[in-house]
């Protein structure tokens, strides 16, 4: 029993984790605020998710501050030309939901499908980001590659993205929105981080044997 809440027990690694996953969430949210900065933040906070998937050592804030910098520009470019084209792909969408007319069912299916792909795509490029040395043009083209040629990881990454914004819209909205600004969205970057070492480890050739 004192071995479990020794300092390098279960207890106190899961309390460790949860505490720096709940100030990654933090800082995510806080260094996202202005929305043109959202791409920038989730590649600063994947940089750190994905060292803490392998258990190799950082620091939350300083190695936060620093991806955030770093990759600034770059993030920046390619989230506003995503997001641009969300909210394109919206009206869209609206547009084919309310005009009927011959072939808008085949139309629609062609906007579902590019928006799952660029859905993939923003899955994939802040990773990538962060763990590659990429130019801008080639982290998109990878992005998508990487998602079709890994599909089952992308469906499964794909829907633990969805779960914090699932959580909000079941059961006691306050209790939901708490926990996501608490730890939610850091929490579902955790698991993807996971996935994502997996999928770079192969990619890069350097998977365990």
């Amino acid at each position: 029993m004192g071995q479990l809440f020794a300092m390098d027990g279960k207890v106190f690694g899961f309390l460790s984790r949860t505490a720096d996953l709940v100030l990654l969430n933090l800082l995510w949210i806080l260094f996202s605020l202005p929305v043109v900065t959202l791409g920038a933040s989730t590649t600063a906070l994947y940089t750190v998710l994905l060292k803490m998937a392998r258990n190799e050592e950082s620091y939350i804030f300083s190695g936060f501050v620093r991806a955030f910098r770093a990759n600034f520009k770059q993030s920046t470019v390619i989230w506003c030309g995503m997001a641009a084209a969300a909210v394109l792909l919206h009206f869209d969408f609206y547009y084919i939901g309310h005009v009927t007319f011959h072939g808008s069912k085949l139309l629609f299916m062609a906007f579902l499908l590019i928006a799952f792909l660029l859905a993939a795509g923003m899955s994939y490029v802040f990773p990538i980001l962060a763990f590659f040395e990429n130019s801008t043009k080639k982290a998109v083209k990878n992005a998508l590659l990487m998602a079709a040629a890994y599909l089952p990881y992308t469906i499964l990454i794909l829907g633990v993205n969805a779960c914090p914004l699932l959580i909000l819209g079941a059961g006691n909205l306050v209790a939901a929105a708490y926990l996501d600004v608490a730890v939610g969205f850091a929490l579902a970057g955790y698991v993807n981080a996971h996935l994502f070492r997996r999928i770079f480890d192969k990619v890069s050739g350097t998977a365990e044997k």
